[in-house]
């Protein structure tokens, strides 16, 4: 290795490291802009050993801006709102999931699928009678959802309830 191409690829070396360190650190704006004077800085090298940690800042200057600046999504329709509920169920935000659910139901969602995402949101809440209703309505839009909802781990907690048992037969 040549003294000019070592000296470069010591000292890129060194930014990158400290851009890195901002990044596993979360400071994505900080190490946004370590990572562009890095690109900016090492562009036109001749040496490929340099271009390939360039081309590599590139790709976390990328992650960086997209942790920086995150995408915000429009909800418009009710799918929409049932995907997005099932996200904050799923997270254990279970006062967001039911408003989403709340609002794909007021946008005409009348699906048997919905209802038993409600109907286990409002268990997770511990109230039981809401979800005894959910899984009402559920049953009466698909009888095929007893199968699911008898052995499915979230309802467990319902099996000696006589009105859940009584819903199933």
């Amino acid at each position: 290795m040549k003294l000019k191409e070592e000296k470069e690829l010591q000292a890129i070396s060194q930014d990158y490291e400290k851009a890195l360190h901002s990044f596993h650190k979360k400071s994505y704006h900080k190490a946004g802009e370590a990572f562009q004077r890095i690109i900016d800085t090492y562009k036109d090298s001749e040496f490929y050993s340099v271009l390939e940690i360039q081309t590599r800042a590139k790709v976390y200057r990328s992650i960086a801006e997209a942790q920086s600046h995150p995408l915000k999504v429009k909800l418009e329709g009710a799918q929409d709102h049932v995907w997005e509920g099932t996200y904050q169920l799923n997270a254990g935000n279970i006062n967001q999931a039911l408003e989403h659910f709340t609002q794909a139901e007021k946008a005409n969602c009348r699906d048997a699928y919905l209802y038993y995402l409600m109907a286990a949101a409002y268990l997770r809440k511990e109230d039981t009678a809401n979800s005894l209703r959910y899984i009402d309505k559920c049953l009466k839009k698909d009888g095929g959802y007893k199968v699911v909802i008898y052995n499915e781990p979230d309802f467990e907690s319902l099996q000696q309830n006589p009105d859940f048992l009584k819903l199933l037969e």
